[in-house]
């Protein structure tokens, strides 16, 4: 008896947790977004249809994003019809940017932004590849950042994706005949 009820106790607690982590996931944009996609091709609409379909029907309806994220992606709705697209294919913020600057290689900043907007809870990783992949400056990276509402001071960019860092060369330092330690001859003792 008491068996049975340590195991409906664990048996309720598992299904409280995949309630909160289908309910997570079921709040991200970009997903949600994906899923109307989906559904669209599912019934025999091709990719570009069903992204325009989906696309206009998030903004007319006011679906899944806040007020300020629907004004931009109805400012920028030829660029977010395009993400919408990419999303068939691409299901995370860091799949969906990488794709976005392929697609549309002169609009950087909107890719970040709305890439960011799908995907809020991966504006470090978007942030961070669009500096690594050199298509944006680190200016207008944060700038996209905060057109997406996203706070700047909570990224935290990666080494090799700091924009304007140095590096020194292999053999820097090698030896002392220099005027400053970057003779690369090595010495012959």
């Amino acid at each position: 008896m008491r068996s049975n009820i340590i195991l409906s106790v664990l048996f309720c607690v598992l299904i409280a947790f995949s309630t909160v982590s289908f309910a997570q996931e079921g709040s991200v944009p970009g997903l949600q977004v994906r899923n109307l996609l989906v559904t669209e091709i599912e019934e025999g609409s091709a990719v570009e249809q069903a992204a325009s379909e989906v696309s206009q029907t998030v903004l007319d309806e006011g679906m899944f994003f806040n007020a300020a994220g629907l004004s931009y992606l109805s400012e920028n709705q030829a660029a977010y019809q395009s993400m919408v697209s990419l999303l068939n294919d691409n299901a995370t913020g860091f799949e969906i940017a990488i794709a976005g600057f392929g697609e549309l290689p002169e609009q950087p900043e909107q890719v970040v932004t709305i890439a960011i907007l799908m995907f809020p809870e991966d504006a470090n990783e978007i942030y961070n590849i669009a500096l690594q992949m050199q298509v944006i400056s680190e200016e207008d990276a944060l700038l996209a950042v905060i057109n997406a509402g996203v706070d700047p001071s909570t990224l935290t960019a990666t080494a090799a994706g700091a924009a304007g860092n140095t590096f020194s060369p292999l053999g820097v330092g090698t030896g002392a005949a220099g005027a400053g330690g970057g003779d690369t001859t090595i010495s012959a003792n």
